[in-house]
């Protein structure tokens, strides 16, 4: 008896023909994230550096990513390995995070070139605002103060390149774990085998 064992599948026209799937997640990614911080620095540039600026990021970016990978999963009638969305969900990270910090370049750079010692103003505020209500020792504050003074808030090429980086690397590891939910391995038996050998 012989089995007739699945182990190619004629690939689909769904994502052929037209912009790839990561390229249109990676562009909504960048212009949705450019447009926030356009419109937080608008408002008030302390909504820039808000502690829940960071969850509204990542919530955003591995929203878009689920979507990326869903998206390029139904194209391929249904089924996706583990590899195939990690790597659809990290070419959506690296270009929408690029895009992002090339707008943060010109920001800082070209558009308001004292906004990097105005967040450093911010910063040293918010600091002491939060030591100041945990009760830490002043001698403790003057010191972190004294240490945030020295930091270089200034987006540089290599500061701008660093945060790129960073960005891409924490992109794979949220990747890596949304992958496991969004991967679906077709089988090797299909049912008109399963049926023939019946």
């Amino acid at each position: 008896m012989s089995q007739d064992v699945n182990l190619y599948r004629e690939p689909t026209d769904k994502n052929s023909g037209k912009i790839p799937v990561w390229l249109k997640w990676g562009l909504i990614t960048g212009f949705l994230q450019i447009a926030i911080v356009g419109i937080q620095y608008s408002v008030d540039p302390a909504l820039m550096i808000a502690w829940w600026n960071s969850l509204l990021s990542v919530g955003l970016l591995v929203a878009l990513m689920v979507g990326a990978s869903l998206e390029y999963r139904e194209g391929e009638g249904g089924w996706m390995s583990y590899g195939a969305s990690v790597w659809v969900m990290l070419r959506v990270c690296m270009l929408g995070s690029f895009m992002s910090v090339v707008f943060m370049g010109v920001l800082y750079n070209l558009i308001d070139k004292g906004l990097a010692e105005q967040m450093k103003e911010i910063t040293l505020e918010q600091v002491e605002k939060m030591l100041e209500k945990f009760d830490v020792p002043p001698d403790q504050i003057e010191e972190q103060m004294e240490d945030i003074e020295k930091r270089d808030f200034s987006q540089t090429p290599r500061a701008l390149i660093t945060s790129w980086l960073i960005s891409v690397v924490f992109g794979l590891f949220l990747a890596l774990i949304a992958s496991a939910f969004t991967k679906k391995t077709e089988p090797l038996f299909t049912d008109e085998s399963t049926a023939t050998d019946e």
